[in-house]
């Protein structure tokens, strides 16, 4: 049991950095600004550069699960109709459940990729990979 023990501690000294931190990841949320018949999110580009993902990837994703066109101006969403807030951040929440951190390790280092016409996800942190259903 001592050797087993010694052995784990050797692995575990033996990793990368990176690797043994965990530093928490905070989802962001998106902020909200109702304009008439229209709904602007306001950080939209900021998000997209914490999650790491092509901002035409996340609009294709939120105009598809909240049922109303949009198109991006800026930094900025605007959605074409009036969207709650925590119906749109709840879209947010599972776009990265589904499509940003990994569901083996729960990091968010990972990369979509498509191979053979598949969308899959690709950790950088454990090397899993395994396919996500496609964005419409």
């Amino acid at each position: 049991m001592e050797d087993y023990k010694k052995m784990l501690d050797e692995a575990y000294a033996s990793l990368p950095e990176r690797v043994k931190s965990r530093p928490r990841f905070e989802a962001p949320s998106f902020d909200i600004l109702p304009q008439g018949n229209q709904t602007v999110i306001t950080n939209f580009m900021e998000v997209v550069k914490k999650l790491r993902r092509e901002p035409k990837i996340l609009m294709k994703y939120m105009t598809k699960e909240l049922g109303v066109p949009a198109n991006v101006v800026g930094d900025r969403l605007i959605l074409k109709g009036r969207v709650r807030y925590d119906k749109i951040n709840k879209k947010l929440k599972n776009f990265i459940d589904t499509y940003v951190l990994c569901r083996e390790c729960g990091r968010p280092d990972t990369d979509l990729v498509t191979i053979e016409g598949v969308l899959y996800i690709r950790c950088s942190a454990c090397g899993a990979r395994y396919p996500v259903p496609p964005i419409a």
